[in-house]
């Protein structure tokens, strides 16, 4: 066991092996790593040293790789390890991954990759602690790259905290998964990852739903003339065209299994094959996916491989949906609205202050995107003076009718086992009434006309149920 100071642990029962990364690792100016040749000491080690990043042998006397790799995580998650072994199983990849490992790389390794690796590991390390510091603390995250962020319009601190995540791991090789409901902005977010990487290629999107096999080998990987009918010429496909950039495949959780045995190939070995060839292609390109499908769902229930799904989440961004984070509605609304003016060559409107409390108490199922087309369509019919309600109150109630027949089908499905849970003594009908009332009140700040949208009753319903109230 060496003695020196270093954020870099070896792990590896055979002494040549660690001393061997030992020196790879000085060589490209790391400082000198800390050696273990005994599986037993890690955990004690890792309770006195300050130790980044572990490189793992699996295959150890006493306790194996697999077994510390499950301590590290559960005891220092913090820690970014990456396994170091000699057995080539892809199943053994996945579920080192699955735990938590880093990388995994075949002995014997390669020096380049091995470095790579080490320096990405220490990058993300420092930048994820900085992150986690600011939102410990409550402070707000202040961005290094906000030129790539421009087109994200928030105040909102989760929103913030994810634009900092995604500084963190831009450099990074690795896959980046980007979740979130329909209308979050998740080809925005893909976009900052690629300007905040510094890849001097392109930033190529696809949407992959629907593409099956044939399809999607041809839209990736092109073909070579012959391939099949009408193919009279070579074609390259998009991962050539994003060579050294970044490739974003949109509504990855709606791709067929055949194509994601391909993704796969392209991820864990770097290389594809062009419909019509037998000889592998290397790929150059960073892969960034989005889904608004729950994909550890999927791959539980077979729909999407459990092996790809790990190489995915290397990286996971996860974008909140606009009804948490109401801070951002104003802000947005107002940015819209003097895009679409300029758009339409329209004066920018007043703008009421009950138009403010009316979209604050809505949920935007559509999230940004939806605000956006609420904003264009009012602008569009507006003529001149202060902006009209209307536009934004018929949206709403068609939203909220929409919703209600999609309860009232998803209640019929259930039948007899649809059920309002409570707890304690039954409610009486004029206490949730009180109860109603004085929410819809409180959401929209004390505006009568706006709560009672919100009940779904008229206006004179809610001013006689109040002042039956205040006469009690």
């Amino acid at each position: 066991m060496e003695q020196q100071e270093s954020n870099i642990l070896v792990v590896d029962d055979e002494e040549l092996a660690s001393e061997l990364y030992q020196a790879m690792l000085e060589e490209h100016g790391f400082p000198r790593p800390l050696c273990c040749n005994d599986s037993r000491e890690v955990m004690d080690i890792l309770t006195r040293e300050s130790i980044s990043v572990i490189l793992l042998d699996l295959n150890m006397p006493h306790i194996s790789g697999q077994e510390l790799l499950r301590r590290i995580s559960a005891e220092h998650p913090e820690i970014t390890v990456i396994i170091l072994t000699g057995v080539d199983k892809v199943e053994t990849a996945v579920d080192c991954m699955k735990v938590g490992a880093f990388d995994f790389m075949v002995k014997p390794v390669d020096e380049n990759r091995l470095v790579n690796s080490v320096r990405h590991a220490l990058q993300i390390r420092a930048l994820q602690s900085e992150v986690r510091i600011l939102a410990g603390s409550g402070a707000q995250v202040e961005l290094k790259n906000p030129a790539a962020f421009a087109e994200i319009i928030t105040v909102s601190p989760d929103l913030r905290k994810a634009l900092a995540y995604i500084e963190a791991v831009a450099a990074s090789p690795k896959a980046v998964l980007i979740s979130g409901e329909s209308g979050t902005g998740k080809e925005l977010a893909a976009r900052a990852v690629h300007q905040v990487s510094g890849r001097q290629g392109e930033f190529v999107s696809v949407n992959v739903s629907g593409l099956d096999d044939t399809m999607f080998s041809d839209t990736l990987f092109g073909h070579k003339r012959g391939a099949f009918t009408g193919a009279d010429r070579d074609r390259a496909g998009l991962v050539e065209r994003a060579a050294g950039g970044t490739l974003f495949l949109d509504e990855i959780g709606d791709l067929e299994l055949g194509p994601q045995v391909k993704l796969l190939r392209l991820l864990q070995e770097g290389e594809y094959y062009q419909l019509g060839s037998d000889h592998p292609q290397k790929a150059q390109t960073r892969i960034v996916a989005a889904t608004n499908a729950d994909l550890y769902l999927k791959q539980s229930d077979g729909s999407f491989r459990r092996d790809l799904y790990y190489r995915l989440i290397a990286h996971h961004v996860e974008l909140p949906p606009l009804r948490r984070r109401p801070e951002d509605v104003p802000v947005l609304f107002d940015h819209f609205l003097a895009e679409t003016a300029a758009a339409l060559n329209k004066r920018v409107p007043t703008v009421p202050d009950q138009l403010y409390t009316l979209l604050a108490v809505y949920s935007f199922p559509g999230n940004v995107r939806e605000l956006q087309s609420m904003v264009y369509d009012a602008l569009s019919r507006h003529e001149s003076g202060v902006l009209s309600l209307s536009a934004f109150r018929e949206h709403i109630e068609r939203s909220r009718d929409g919703a209600l027949a999609e309860a009232a089908a998803n209640a019929a499905q259930g039948g007899a086992h649809a059920r309002i849970s409570y707890r304690g003594e039954f409610p009486r009908l004029s206490e949730v009434e009180d109860y109603l009332f004085q929410e819809a009140l409180s959401k929209a700040e004390g505006n009568q006309s706006i709560a009672a949208r919100l009940l779904g009753v008229s206006q004179s319903t809610l001013s006689r149920r109040l002042s039956g109230r205040s006469k009690r």
